[in-house]
């Protein structure tokens, strides 16, 4: 497992996750709010992700059956990571927090129908 780290906009948030491969399973969703964010998403295990810093500044956004919890920075308000709707047990993390990350232009990324999601 390899160490990264990440943060929102204004460096407020800060966090740290394990992953074998960072750009392994990642994924985009065709819900309306993940539509919106327009984002790319990594999917880690909760016992693998650390919120370093900005607790405090942190807020979330709940919708339809508020299962999954989506969090962002007050200050800056860059959306950094959520708690899935489809498996609570992980967290997505939005790939481009990430520090030093680039992600290559032949790069595939996996899409999912949450909107079909009931």
């Amino acid at each position: 497992m390899k160490e990264f780290s990440g943060s929102c906009h204004c460096k407020v948030v800060s966090f740290k996750f394990f992953t074998k491969d960072i750009l392994d399973g990642l994924y985009k969703c065709n819900c309306s709010l993940c539509l919106k964010k327009s984002i790319v998403m990594k999917p880690i295990k909760k016992d693998d992700f650390y919120l370093i810093s900005g607790e405090d500044d942190l807020n979330s956004y709940k919708w339809n059956k508020e299962i999954a919890n989506h969090f962002f920075c007050d200050v800056c308000g860059v959306y950094t990571h959520h708690i899935r709707r489809r498996d609570p047990s992980q967290i997505s993390i939005n790939i481009m927090c990430v520090d030093d990350i680039l992600l290559p232009s032949t790069l595939e990324v996996k899409n999912i129908d949450g909107a079909s999601h009931d």
